[in-house]
C-alpha cells in the first residue's frame, strides 16, 4: 500500500513537471522554460497523507507545441529506486507513462501558459489531476495536484530547483 502511494506521488510529480514544461513551450530558451534538469527540493515540497520521496531528478528534453518528453528518476521513502518516462502529444488524448510501477496513462492539455494533466489507472479511473508553473526567474518548478491514495484524496506540492 505504501509503495502504491509512493508510486502515485512520483507520477504526480512527473506530470506536474511536464505541465510546467509545456506551459513555457513557446519560449524554450527563456528563463521560464522547463526544458532542462530539475531536482526535488524536499524542504519546500508538501505531500499530504503520503511519504515524500527521498530524491527525484527530472529531465525535460522536449517541450513544444507538438508535445512533451520527460524522464524522472528517484528513490521512494522506502529507498527503492524508480524510473518513469513520457513522450507524446499534449492533445488531451491518453498515452502511457513508461516504467510506471502500475499501468498508467496521462492526458496533457495546454491553455496559454498553463499545462494540465489527468492520470488514469489500468481500470480507467482518474487517480490524479494537476497543473504546474515555473517561477518568474526560471529557477523553480512548482507542481500542484490531487492524487488518490488508500487514505483518500491527497493534495501535493512538489517544488523542483533547476540544475
Amino acid at each position: 500500500m505504501q509503495r502504491r502511494i509512493t508510486a502515485v506521488a512520483r507520477v504526480a510529480a512527473c506530470l506536474l513537471l511536464v505541465m510546467a514544461a509545456s506551459a513555457f513551450a513557446a519560449d524554450a530558451n527563456s528563463s521560464k522554460s522547463a526544458v532542462g534538469n530539475w531536482i526535488l527540493n524536499p524542504t519546500k515540497s508538501h505531500f499530504q497523507n503520503m511519504a515524500a520521496p527521498k530524491m527525484e531528478r527530472l529531465r525535460v528534453s522536449k517541450d513544444d507545441e507538438a508535445g512533451l518528453k520527460w524522464s524522472l528518476t528517484g528513490a521512494g521513502a522506502d529507498g527503492k529506486g524508480y524510473h518513469e518516462e513520457y513522450e507524446g502529444p499534449t492533445d488531451g488524448g491518453y498515452y502511457p507513462i513508461k516504467g510506471a510501477q502500475n499501468p498508467k496513462t496521462v492526458a496533457y492539455t495546454r491553455a496559454g501558459s498553463i499545462t494540465s494533466w489527468v492520470v488514469k489507472d489500468e481500470t480507467g479511473a482518474t487517480i490524479e489531476t494537476g497543473s504546474s508553473s515555473v517561477s518568474p526567474d526560471g529557477r523553480t518548478l512548482t507542481l500542484n495536484g490531487t492524487t488518490k491514495t488508500p487514505q483518500g484524496e491527497s493534495q501535493f506540492t512538489s517544488v523542483y530547483d533547476r540544475r
